[in-house]
């Protein structure tokens, strides 16, 4: 007969054994701090054709940039986003949501409001008004995301003892990354060079002491008349397909080749300098300056209570447009920005307790880009560049002959035509009908691949194919137009010079995927992965509940 004290630690030694079998293990501590950086416009094969120009994993007890974390974290090599279009306000409102466009309500950058009767930008909001600047402009909030975001449910799941903050040149990126519940998020403001805010996260309508005393030492100032150089051998510009730049815009005085002086044409600092300044290597910088300044003061992974930092670093995306994705500018900001995110790394090593192994790191993008177009069908790609005024003059002009003359839309903006539904219910034409007119005159276009219809995408008669399945995964019943427009690929609208994005296409969809950090399995990773599987990756490794429309999956292995 055995005892009960003998059987008792039979049970147990057979539990642990049984455990042990089933690779059963501590779950691991929680990170002290994650940070979310998004690199806007980094289209992912940045991260390979400048490989050898970035500073090393590591040398001499510091570690590098994307290199580190690329060879010492968790690389993912086919990361894209999942929906369509893409832009910014779509791209950075799934990173921490993992939810698309149909569940977020973010369908574009701007869409036309029928509400207002008028474009609606993605973070407007009349009932909170700016704090910090006496510029006009229009209120800010993330009061159209319909949906939480991993810090949302982070202070929700930590009493508010939990830190929340956004930071970036654009105030998309920084809302709808950080959320409802955030206790801060600021954003540059194009008139003063000061970090703003609203009155959504600032009640009192002022802002924080260290804010406040960061926008008095006008420390932006300081970058007034500076030359951007090229900071790597002329050799490294012999990868590049478009190094003449002969296509380029020139933004904002900056010229189009280098060196780039950054006054915009000014004798003192002032808006116009403060826009060209956005558009190089420095404002880069000075965000993860500030980033470093907010991680101080505001004491984020000071305690056993996780904090949440969104960063975006706007200038790619900026500098992209301007000179296009082969051109030496867009290396070189990559190059520069390699240095800038080592520093921050370091930094982060040294301020939060335990060093980067209490620190969750995610580098991602928005979108990606496009070649400029021009370059492009030189070159024999088949490329062009269309209008949109062209296209709701097809879309008007179709419905005229097929119903008479009359106001039959009211506006095409990004992907979305919106018909005038007043006039269609004047004239007794059920939607439908007029949908599929529009959209047929709108297929026969050059340069447009499809365009599909409201009624299409609510009763589900789609095509089972890549292209179809992310426009309905973005289509908003209480938002989205009633035709959406796709253009074929190495199209775009409108642009003769510089660069732009929003197709399906892998140049607009391919971005990074970097992880780093506490409760990270470094690797290299060559599975299909979207940006939707962010937010319940670091949902899972923070222990909270996944935010509330999210739809991505674990990233499991890539999680310890």
């Amino acid at each position: 007969m055995i005892r009960p004290l003998r059987l008792a630690f039979f049970t147990l030694v057979s539990l642990g054994l049984l455990g042990s079998s089933l690779g059963a293990q501590e779950p691991p501590a929680r990170p002290r701090l994650v940070v979310l950086l998004s690199i806007d416009q980094f289209r992912a094969d940045y991260q390979t054709r400048f490989a050898d120009l970035y500073l090393p994993a590591t040398a001499k007890g510091s570690v590098g940039g994307f290199r580190y974390l690329m060879e010492r974290g968790a690389y993912h090599t086919d990361a894209h986003h999942d929906h369509f279009p893409l832009l910014t306000g779509p791209g950075h409102s799934v990173l921490l949501t993992g939810a698309p466009p149909y569940k977020t309500g973010i369908v574009g950058n701007d869409w036309f409001d029928r509400g207002l009767g008028r474009d609606r930008y993605c973070v407007e909001d009349p009932d909170s008004p700016l704090v910090g600047t006496s510029t006009a402009g229009p209120g800010i909030s993330p009061a159209t995301l319909r949906v939480s975001t991993v810090g949302d449910e982070l202070t929700m799941a930590t009493g508010g003892r939990a830190k929340v903050w956004g930071l970036a040149l654009k105030d998309r990126a920084a809302v709808l990354m950080a959320g409802h519940l955030a206790d801060g998020v600021l954003w540059l403001d194009d008139q003063t060079g000061a970090w703003i805010t609203s009155r959504f996260y600032r009640k009192d309508g002022t802002l924080p002491a260290w804010v406040a005393e960061w926008n008095a030492g006008k420390k932006i100032d300081a970058f007034f008349g500076r030359s951007w150089t090229l900071s790597v051998p002329p050799s490294a510009l012999e990868r590049l397909w478009t190094p003449d730049n002969r296509y380029a815009s020139d933004p904002s005085g900056l010229g189009k080749s280098f060196a780039h002086k950054v006054d915009g044409g000014l004798t003192q600092p002032g808006p116009r300098f403060y826009t060209a300044f956005k558009i190089t290597p420095y404002a880069n910088a000075y965000v993860l300056d500030t980033a470093r300044e907010l991680v101080r003061r505001e004491g984020l992974g000071a305690d056993t209570v996780p904090d949440v930092l969104a960063i975006n670093l706007s200038s790619h995306d900026y500098i992209g447009h301007a000179y296009g994705p082969d051109s030496a500018e867009v290396l070189d900001v990559s190059v520069q920005t390699d240095r800038d995110l080592s520093a921050f790394f370091n930094f982060l090593a040294k301020a939060v307790p335990g060093g980067l192994a209490s620190v969750t790191i995610v580098v991602s993008a928005d979108h990606g880009v496009a070649p400029i177009a021009p370059a492009a069908k030189e070159a024999g790609l088949p490329a062009g560049v269309f209008t949109r005024a062209v296209v709701s003059k097809a879309a008007e002009d179709a419905l005229d002959a097929a119903f008479g003359p009359a106001d039959w839309s009211q506006r095409f903006i990004e992907s979305n035509l919106y018909l005038n539904l007043a006039t269609l219910t004047a004239k007794g034409i059920a939607a439908e009908r007029a949908e599929e007119v529009a959209a047929g005159a709108l297929r026969a276009l050059p340069g447009i691949y499809t365009a599909y219809t409201r009624s299409q995408l609510l009763a589900g008669r789609m095509l089972d194919n890549d292209i179809a399945r992310r426009v309905s995964r973005s289509f908003h019943p209480k938002v989205s137009g009633d035709v959406t427009v796709v253009v074929e690929p190495f199209w775009v609208p409108g642009r003769s010079t510089g660069a732009t994005h929003g197709a399906p296409y892998a140049y607009d969809t391919a971005v990074p995927l970097l992880l780093a950090g506490a409760g990270i399995r470094p690797g290299r990773y060559t599975q299909r992965v979207s940006t939707l599987d962010i937010a319940p990756t670091l949902s899972d490794l923070l222990g909270i509940l996944q935010p509330s429309g999210c739809e991505g999956r674990i990233l499991s292995h890539a999680v310890r």
